[in-house]
């Protein structure tokens, strides 16, 4: 009796502990079986379009398994691009608020959470969450990126200043083409207020910050030729061709008259005749024939017209030789006709985008510095082709 009490020993034992670890495999089943209900059932109101129940189901399944912080930021973000904000940020502000989150995933909370401010217009909220994301190394460039865009909004280029220290440091070119446009908005209120010297200081902190930029070199032109330091401001217009082709054409005008009274004046159309040579630009081929019908003839315009407009023809340039076409030589009848086709063809282009960013798209009749579709600076210029230049 007694071996066989010894014999079955290790088969209690065993049994003991095979009982045991089943019942943990139950008892971890049963919470998973839980957890899954809630989520089942947190889902089935999500697609009833009962949202507010769902987001009240899954946030409770984040109190019992981290597992799903992945699934709530998914959520969370599915409602922001719906445009349901306010569920958005419910999910987004319970998120900030666990101390189970490990550092990563409390950062990621805190840049949703700004993201969510800043698409509801609740700027000042949302510079706070960022102002707390600046130094670090995973949103920092994305979230200095964001406070330039709410200073943009509110006009605020001062704030925007006080973060150069930190923008500087992460050497990122798009946020300092960005600064140096907010010190160009600096110049041009110093400009109103006749502060020369603050003007030019400011701009050339810009071109500090980004020495291809167009918008710097055009503002300070302005500021030399305010003062009437033609030479200069011709050098500013010269320097903006050879970084920026296809922003040019809208500084032509300026130029030309910049070097009409300078002490290059003969310089300006034979450099027109290069630009117009190296880019085909419709500016630049009216300007230039302006300088062969003065200089020659209208005859010589025309030839030198059609020969352009046979390499690239454009609807600007086509509405020019209609109009070169119209003299006290024509006949009435042919003076009306060609009236009828300038007119319709002004009429056309009036219709037609003037320009267009060049990062999203966006079309416009003025041109503005920071495109009012992406917020980026200094990308919308003049449209090329038949239509443009």
């Amino acid at each position: 009796m007694f071996e066989l009490l010894f014999l079955l020993l290790p088969v209690a034992v065993g049994y003991g502990w095979f009982m045991g670890r089943n019942s943990i495999k139950q008892k971890d089943q049963s919470e998973k079986d839980s957890l899954s209900a809630k989520y089942s059932t947190g889902l089935n109101y999500l697609l009833s379009n009962q949202q507010d129940k769902a987001i009240d189901y899954l946030l409770e399944a984040l109190k019992h398994e981290d597992d799903t912080v992945e699934a709530h930021f998914a959520m969370a973000n599915l409602f922001r691009r719906r445009g349901e904000l306010d569920r958005a940020l419910k999910v987004h502000e319970y998120l900030v608020r666990q101390s189970v989150l490990s550092d990563k995933e409390k950062q990621q909370a805190a840049f949703e959470l700004g993201r969510d401010f800043h698409s509801a217009g609740l700027f000042d909220r949302a510079e706070k969450m960022f102002l707390k994301l600046i130094k670090t190394p995973t949103y920092g460039i994305k979230a200095l990126s964001y406070l330039l865009q709410i200073y943009l909004s509110t006009k605020d280029w001062q704030k925007g200043i006080k973060l150069e220290k930190t923008i500087r440091k992460t050497k990122d070119k798009k946020l300092n083409h960005s600064l140096a446009n907010f010190y160009c908005e600096l110049a041009e209120q110093a400009m109103q207020d006749d502060e020369y010297i603050k003007e030019l200081e400011l701009l050339e902190h810009a071109l500090l910050l980004n020495p291809n930029s167009s918008r710097a070199k055009v503002t300070m032109a302005k500021v030399y030729e305010n003062s009437d330091q033609y030479n200069e401001a011709c050098r500013c217009y010269q320097e903006i061709f050879l970084q920026d082709q296809e922003f040019f054409p809208d500084v032509i005008d300026k130029m030309r008259d910049c070097y009409l009274r300078s002490d290059h004046k003969d310089e300006f159309y034979p450099f027109i005749k290069d630009v117009f040579e190296k880019t085909g630009s419709s500016t630049a081929l009216i300007t230039y024939l302006g300088h062969i019908q003065q200089s020659h003839s209208p005859e010589k315009a025309v030839e030198y017209l059609l020969s352009a407009l046979h390499r690239r023809p454009t609807i600007r340039g086509f509405q020019h030789f209609v109009k070169m076409q119209i003299n006290e030589e024509n006949s009435q009848t042919q003076r009306e006709s060609l009236d009828v086709i300038k007119e319709l063809v002004t009429a056309y282009l009036k219709l037609r985008p003037r320009y267009s960013c060049r990062n999203c798209g966006f079309n416009s009749t003025v041109h503005y510095w920071s495109c009012p579709s992406c917020h980026d600076w200094e990308q919308i210029k003049p449209v090329r082709g038949l239509e443009g230049e």
